[in-house]
């Protein structure tokens, strides 16, 4: 197990999944004490549910018959 301390941790951070895959456990050290230790167990699989595309979401939509200019006018009418 590799120990390492914070500013380490800062510069690992782009190559940290290459330095779990070699070593499989850091210790994180701040002030000479271990505070976290950060174990590689098995990959995370992605989300498989896609989300739908907005022109897809828009389709679904029911289309307005009067137009929203014509709504807000007659709101502003009646007040």
């Amino acid at each position: 197990m590799k120990s390492i301390n914070v500013r380490e941790l800062r510069a690992l951070i782009p190559s940290l999944k290459a330095e779990l895959a070699a070593e499989h456990e850091l210790l994180l050290v701040s002030n000479g004490e271990p505070v976290a230790r950060i174990v590689a167990l098995a990959p995370v699989a992605p989300a498989k549910k896609k989300l739908t595309s907005m022109k897809a979401f828009r389709e679904t939509m029911p289309m307005m018959r009067v137009p929203s200019e014509v709504l807000i006018r007659e709101d502003r009418d009646r007040r």
